[in-house]
């Protein structure tokens, strides 16, 4: 799909064609084919589910990092699918973008919700020891717009196990190989295909990855005070990756925010365990 600007994003659509829109701001690193992970519960709740690549992800344009704009261009993509009014749900690195599509237009967007969302996890989150990403992203913000490459660095060498010819299963170990099957109780087999299509796609290149890790890292180009849409936090209160100080946080930040913290539950299980009584929450 083309925007107005010239540049291009590659969308996808599921569930029920006819049912209430709900737009998929997907995690990080990956793209608008984690949306295929919620195709069945669309169908079951009537929603008719839509997702595009951010930039730099996929075959979708690059732009400099920001959250603000990547609000602009989805309702440019759902101008473009014929849809006036609609929800948005954003997992985990999608959520803040969530949060900008809110504030993009309040009148067209009717319900804000965000899974297991990253909050500015630089300012957030205490300081480990050998972090190299956490200096960079700090630089960035600070001005150091040469950051960016060191971050691109950090990209490469995390992901050099990802291979062109890796199998689907391959593919799966390299992200969840060390996690405990409790925690990928929801990666059943349909997921795990949908998983590895969505890394071949997303992540051709990390542009994409990179620009979210400064869109989001530190702080945002967002007044969440402004954005009086009603907004649901989902967070997991066994989540090491994002962990529920994030979902306090904009609790914090936000005019009318629910926060609902699950006892015990990871990051995935978070995230994608739970898209039926999202879905209903966000379209109700």
């Amino acid at each position: 799909m083309a925007l107005p600007d010239g540049r291009t994003v590659s969308c996808w659509e599921g569930g029920d064609p006819a049912g209430s829109p709900v737009l998929f701001h997907s995690g990080t690193p990956s793209g608008r084919l984690q949306a295929t992970l919620g195709h069945e519960a669309a169908l079951r709740t009537g929603v008719r589910l839509l997702s595009f690549n951010r930039p730099g992800y996929g075959r979708s344009s690059d732009l400099p990092p920001g959250l603000a704009q990547v609000g602009l261009d989805a309702l440019d993509v759902l101008e473009q699918y014929d849809v006036e009014w609609f929800a948005v749900l954003g997992i985990s690195g999608g959520g803040p973008y969530a949060l900008a599509t809110g504030l993009a237009d309040q009148s067209r967007v009717t319900r804000v919700g965000v899974a297991a969302g990253v909050g500015p996890w630089v300012l957030l989150d205490e300081t480990v020891p050998d972090d190299r990403e956490r200096p960079l992203v700090e630089r960035f913000a600070a001005g150091d717009a040469d950051a960016a490459s060191g971050l691109a660095d950090l990209a490469a060498e995390e992901f050099a196990w990802l291979a062109p010819d890796l199998t689907d299963d391959e593919i799966i170990d390299g992200f969840f190989g060390d996690a405990p099957p409790v925690a990928t109780e929801w990666l059943d087999a349909t997921a795990r295909l949908r998983w590895a299509a969505d890394t071949r796609d997303a992540l051709d290149r990390y542009d994409g990855y990179v620009r979210d890790n400064l869109s989001w890292g530190a702080t945002w180009d967002l007044e969440l005070g402004r954005l009086r849409l009603p907004c649901h936090l989902w967070y997991g209160g066994g989540d090491r990756v994002v962990p529920p100080s994030h979902g306090a946080w904009l609790r914090d930040q936000l005019p009318d925010a629910d926060l609902v913290v699950r006892p015990g539950e990871g990051h995935g299980t978070t995230a994608f365990a739970h898209l039926d009584e999202m879905f209903t929450t966000l379209t109700s």
